[in-house]
């Protein structure tokens, strides 16, 4: 069991799943950071007109904000403290940062995210947070 446990969701069911998994490892009196990330692209992938994106952005957030509250009624019906977080930035590099701020004893992802193709082609944010991390990484298989 850990005190501080972070786990990263993404509205897959595969996050999902992982939030699950991710209150068995929180002791009783510890608290699970729930985190979702607003990917912002490289300026370099932005061409266009700005308020081509701003919808995007609004977008992208919402279904991070979403992507947390789902999670919440898992993490209640189990009885932990949860400590719900949306930050910005390339998901496996903002999982790990996130993971450095608060001091996490152990981080839950699931092994596939709501980008399966693109994991497959360019690696995955699961195996970037394993090798990065300076703390135990779980992953959760697929349901």
């Amino acid at each position: 069991m850990y005190e501080t446990a972070l786990v990263s969701v993404d509205g897959s069911e595969e996050s999902l799943t992982a939030a699950r998994e991710a209150v068995e490892f929180v002791d009783d009196d510890g608290t699970l950071h729930v985190l979702s990330v607003v990917e912002q692209l490289p300026m370099h992938k932005r061409s266009g007109r700005a308020e081509k994106f701003e919808d995007d952005d609004e977008e992208t957030r919402a279904q991070a904000e979403s992507a947390v509250s789902e999670v919440e009624d898992v993490v209640e019906s189990a009885g932990v403290d949860y400590a719900p977080a949306i930050e910005e930035g390339v998901p496996r590099h903002a999982i790990v940062s996130y993971a450095d701020e608060i001091d996490a004893d152990v981080i839950v992802v699931g092994k596939r995210g709501s980008e399966d193709v693109a994991n497959d082609l360019l690696g995955s944010t699961a195996e970037y947070v394993v090798r990065n991390a300076s703390v135990p990484v779980v992953t959760v298989p697929n349901a």
